[in-house]
C-alpha cells in the first residue's frame, strides 16, 4: 500500500497537469474571494469570515478533485499495469484504499495556500483576531470530508474506464448530481416522502451545517458511509467478473443491508457539537422542547429571497440553520418552502400577493442594490409564514434600531431568529390563549386612548376591560392585568382585590403617573403646574419593592417641539427645539424583555426606586433615562419659556435614571397582619405571601396611550410611540408587549431574546487604503508558493536521479 501511494504522490508531484490543476483552483478561488464582485467577495461582505470560500469551494472540487483522480485507475487499465496490481498479495480494498488516502493527501496540499487567506481575514479584523477561529477549523474540517466522498466518487468513476477524460467527466457529472441533482429533484414538488430521501442524499443538505463549524454525528456517518459506499463499488468494478460470483452478491448484499441500517440508526442518534466561539448553533433546551412536542407536520414559508447583501445572506442562512436544528428535534418534519414574490411575472398577481403578505403581518423594506444599469430599489420581505395544524401565524426577522449601524441590526436579527421561531411554534400549538386585563374605574386610559396598544395584543390574547371586584370574583379568568394611567385614588377594597390577585400568582403591568401636568394648560399658554398624584399606591407598591418618585426627568435625550419663532404679524416660522420633559428612555440590554430594542417615547415621566430588604424579590431596571438626566422636584412650574432659556448643561449630571422596574419573586401581601372587618373583610380570608409571580413597574402613564382624533367617526387613532414633530414610531409597542409576553412567560421563551453572537466586521478603513496589497497578496501568493513547491521538489528530484 505504501509503495502505490508514494508512487501516486510522485507521479502527481512530477507532471505539470498536477500543479496546472492546483493553480486554476487558487487563481480562480483567490479571484472570486479577494477581486470579483459578488456574493463570495470577502472584502465586499465586510464580515471577519471564510464563509464564502466554504461556499464556494464545493463548486470548484467538482472540477479539481475529478482533475487529481481521473488517472488513478484509468490510466492502470490503458498501460496494462493493473493486471499486474491484481495478481499481487494485497487485498482489493487496500489497494483502493491507497489511491484514496492519495487523493486525500494531494486535496489536502491544495488547501494548504488557502490557510494565507484565513491570516489575512485575521489581520484585517476589526479588532485583529476578530474571526471565529473555532468555526473556521471546523469548517476546513466539514471540507475535508466533503473532498473525501468527492475522492471516492472519483476513484469509482476511474475504474469504470480507461479513459481519463472520460473518467474526468463521469466524476464531475455524478459529484454534481450528488452535491446538488438531488437537492434540486426534491425542491420539484415530488411527494414528501421521495423529496425527505433525495434531500437526505444530497451532500449539500449534510454539508451545510459542517461547512460553518457544526459537527453532526448524522452528517459524519453521511459522509463516512457515502465515500466507504463507493470506495466498496470501486471494489466490485475493479476485476472483470466479480459481480458474477455468488459469494460477491452475498457480500455485496449484505453490505448494502448493513449501510441502510447504519444510516437509519445513525438518524436516532442526535449529537451535535457547535465549535464557534459563542455557540451560535446550538438549540436552547427550550426551542428543543418546543420542537419536540410538535405533533403534526409544519411549514415555514420564507420570502426572503433573490440577490442579497451579505447581511440579509447572512440572516436567511441563520433562518435556515435554525430551522435545520429544529427539525432534528421534531417527530414531525418541519418544511421549508422558498417564495419569492418577484418571481411572479404578473405584475397584478405579485402586487396583489404582496398586499396579502402585507395583510398578513409580514413587513416589507426597501432595499437599494447596485445593478449594471445603476441602483435600484426594490421591498424585500425579511419574514415568514409558519403553518401548523390548520393554523398559520406570521414572523418578521428583521429587527431594526436607528439608533444602531446596518451590521449591528444584522446581528441583533440572527440573534434572536431562534425566539422567533420557537415563539411563533408556541403560539400555533397552544390549546389556549391567555387574558389581558385592563383595569377600569380608576380614570384609567380609555378603550380608544389604548386602542392600538390592545389591538396589537388581540393578536396573541384574550383582551377586556374589568373593574377590580372581577378580580376576586373570577382571578382564574384574568391572566395579566394592566393598570394604565389612572387619575382617580384607590380605595382599600380595591386595593385589596388586586393585592390578592397578585397573591394567588396574577401577573401585572402597571403604568403609573406619579405627577400631574394639565397638557391643556400648557397647550394654551406658556405656563403649567405640575402637582404629585396621589393614588394611594404608595404603600402597596412599597411593599412589593418599588418606589415612585414624586419629581419630573428632564434628559439630553430628548424629542423635539416645533415652535413658532417668527416676530407677531409675521408669517409663521416653525424652528425645532429640544423639549427636555420629552425623554427617550433607554430600554435595558442585559434584560431579555428589553434587550435590542429602539428607545421609548415619553412626556413628563417620573422615576423609580428598588426597596432592598427582601430576598424572596429580584429587581431589575429595564427602562432608564440617557446617562446625561436630571430630576426636578414637584409642584414645580413646567414652562415653554425653557426652550429660549434651557438649563445648563452641566446641571444634567445623573446617569441611567430608572423608570421601568421588572420584579420577580414572591410578594409579602399589604395587607397581612391588618385589620380588615371594616372593609367587611375576614382576616382569614387574606393569602400573605404570593405565589411566584412578576410584576413591571413603570413610573410613566402616558407610554401605553395612543394620539385620538376625535373629531372623525369613529375616532381615529396613531400608532402608541408616534412623535408628531419627527413622524417617527419609537418603541413603545415592542416594549410593552414585550413586556406582557415575558409576564406570560412560563417556559423561559423570552430569555432565547438574551443571546448573543459577537460581531465579526473588518476593518473598512484598512481595507480601502489597502484594497489593492491585499487582493495582490491573496491572489498571486498562493501561486506562487505552489510554483516554488514544485520547482524545488522537480529540481531534487532530476538532481538525485541524475546521481543515481
Amino acid at each position: 500500500m505504501y509503495s502505490l501511494f508514494k508512487k501516486e504522490i510522485k507521479t502527481f508531484f512530477g507532471s505539470l497537469i498536477g500543479y496546472l490543476t492546483i493553480l486554476v483552483f487558487l487563481l480562480v478561488a483567490g479571484l472570486f474571494l479577494w477581486v470579483f464582485p459578488g456574493s463570495y467577495n470577502i472584502p465586499d461582505s465586510g464580515y471577519a469570515t471564510l464563509e464564502g470560500f466554504f461556499a464556494l469551494a464545493p463548486w470548484l472540487y467538482l472540477f479539481l478533485v475529478p482533475a487529481i483522480t481521473m488517472r488513478f485507475f484509468a490510466d492502470e487499465k490503458r498501460s496494462g499495469t493493473l493486471e499486474v496490481l491484481l495478481t499481487r498479495p494485497l487485498p482489493d480494498l487496500q489497494l483502493i484504499l491507497a489511491k484514496f488516502l492519495a487523493g486525500m493527501v494531494l486535496v489536502t496540499f491544495s488547501l494548504l495556500p488557502t490557510l494565507l487567506w484565513f491570516l489575512s481575514v485575521y489581520l484585517l479584523g476589526n479588532p485583529v483576531g476578530s474571526i471565529d477561529t473555532g468555526a473556521t477549523w471546523g469548517s476546513f474540517f466539514g471540507l475535508f470530508f466533503l473532498a473525501a466522498i468527492y475522492v471516492a466518487i472519483g476513484i469509482f468513476a476511474s475504474s469504470l474506464t480507461d479513459n481519463q477524460i472520460i473518467s474526468f467527466i463521469f466524476a464531475m457529472a455524478l459529484s454534481f448530481v450528488f452535491y446538488l441533482g438531488f437537492g434540486f429533484i426534491a425542491s420539484a414538488g415530488i411527494p414528501y416522502l421521495l423529496e425527505q430521501v433525495l434531500d437526505w442524499m444530497s451532500i449539500d443538505s449534510h454539508y451545510l451545517s459542517v461547512s460553518r463549524g457544526v459537527i453532526d454525528l448524522r452528517d459524519l456517518v453521511y459522509f463516512l458511509g457515502m465515500t466507504f459506499l463507493f470506495l466498496w463499488l470501486t471494489r466490485g468494478f475493479l476485476r472483470k467478473g466479480q459481480w458474477k460470483r455468488r459469494k460477491s452478491i452475498r457480500k455485496t448484499i449484505v453490505f448494502f443491508v448493513l449501510t441502510v441500517v447504519v444510516f437509519i440508526a445513525s438518524g436516532n442518534f442526535l449529537y451535535r457539537f457547535d465549535l464557534t466561539s459563542d455557540k451560535r448553533y446550538s438549540l436552547s433546551s427550550v426551542s428543543a422542547e418546543i420542537a419536540s412536542g410538535l405533533e403534526h407536520p409544519a411549514e415555514v414559508e420564507f420570502y426572503l429571497a433573490g440577490k442579497l447583501e451579505p447581511g440579509l445572506r447572512k440572516l436567511q442562512q441563520e433562518v435556515f440553520e435554525k430551522i435545520a436544528v429544529l427539525n432534528v428535534y421534531s417527530p414531525e418534519n418541519i418544511r421549508v418552502k422558498i417564495t419569492d414574490p418577484y418571481s411572479i411575472t404578473n405584475p397584478e398577481k405579485r402586487e396583489e400577493f404582496i398586499d396579502k403578505l402585507v395583510n398578513k403581518g409580514i413587513r416589507p423594506t426597501s432595499f437599494r442594490q447596485q445593478t449594471d444599469q445603476g441602483v435600484s430599489s426594490r421591498l424585500i420581505f425579511p419574514g415568514a409564514t409558519i403553518r401548523y395544524n390548520g393554523k398559520e401565524t406570521a414572523v418578521n426577522f428583521l429587527k431594526y434600531n436607528p439608533d444602531f449601524s446596518h451590521e449591528t441590526n444584522f446581528n441583533h436579527s440572527a440573534e434572536s431568529v431562534e425566539f422567533e421561531l420557537a415563539n411563533a411554534f408556541q403560539k400555533l400549538m397552544r390549546t389556549r390563549r391567555s387574558t389581558v386585563a385592563f383595569l377600569e374605574g380608576h380614570g384609567e386610559a380609555g378603550r380608544f386612548e389604548v386602542y392600538d396598544f390592545a389591538s396589537a395584543l388581540s393578536e396573541d390574547f384574550r383582551v377586556k376591560r374589568i373593574p377590580s371586584d372581577s378580580l376576586v370574583a373570577h382571578p382564574e379568568g384574568t391572566d395579566i392585568l394592566i393598570v394604565a394611567d389612572p387619575e382617580i385614588p384607590f380605595s382599600e377594597k380595591d386595593k385589596f382585590y388586586i393585592d390578592q390577585y397578585i397573591m394567588q400568582g396574577g401577573k401585572v403591568l402597571w403604568l403609573i403617573d406619579p405627577v400631574q401636568v394639565s397638557l391643556d394648560s400648557l397647550s394654551k399658554g406658556h405656563l403649567t403646574m405640575a402637582f404629585p398624584r396621589d393614588l394611594n399606591l404608595n404603600d402597596q407598591l412599597f411593599r412589593y419593592g418599588v418606589r415612585l418618585n414624586y419629581e419630573l426627568l428632564q434628559d439630553v435625550d430628548c424629542a423635539r417641539l416645533r415652535v413658532n419663532t417668527s416676530l407677531p404679524g409675521s408669517p409663521p416660522q416653525f424652528t425645532l427645539h429640544p423639549w427636555y420633559y420629552s425623554p427617550l428612555l433607554v430600554p435595558s440590554d442585559s434584560q431579555p424583555l428589553s434587550r435590542n430594542l429602539n428607545r421609548v417615547f415619553t412626556e413628563f415621566v417620573s422615576s423609580v426606586d428598588t426597596v432592598s430588604g427582601d430576598p424572596n424579590v429580584k429587581k431589575e431596571v429595564v427602562l432608564s433615562t440617557s446617562p446625561f438626566a436630571r430630576t426636578v422636584k414637584s409642584p414645580s412650574t413646567v414652562s415653554l419659556r425653557n426652550i429660549d432659556n434651557p438649563p445648563a448643561r452641566e446641571l444634567f449630571n445623573q446617569s441611567f435614571i430608572p423608570v421601568g422596574v421588572l420584579l420577580e419573586g414572591s410578594f409579602t401581601s399589604v395587607f397581612k397582619n391588618r385589620m380588615l372587618e371594616a372593609l367587611g373583610i375576614s382576616a382569614r380570608q387574606v393569602i400573605s405571601e404570593s405565589l411566584p409571580t412578576r410584576m413591571v413597574v413603570i413610573a410613566d402613564g402616558g407610554m401605553i396611550t395612543n394620539g385620538v382624533d376625535y373629531s372623525t367617526s369613529p375616532p381615529r387613532v396613531q400608532e402608541v410611540g408616534f412623535d408628531r414633530v419627527s413622524g417617527q414610531t419609537f418603541g413603545n409597542r415592542e416594549f410593552l408587549l414585550n413586556s406582557v409576553y415575558y409576564l406570560n412567560d412560563d417556559r423561559g421563551i423570552m430569555h432565547l431574546r438574551n443571546r448573543t453572537q459577537k460581531l465579526r466586521l473588518l476593518d473598512k478603513v484598512r481595507l480601502r487604503e489597502q484594497e489593492m496589497f491585499w487582493q495582490w497578496l491573496n491572489v498571486l501568493l498562493p501561486l506562487i508558493l505552489v510554483s516554488l513547491w514544485g520547482m524545488v521538489y522537480n529540481f531534487l528530484r532530476q538532481r538525485r536521479f541524475a546521481r543515481s
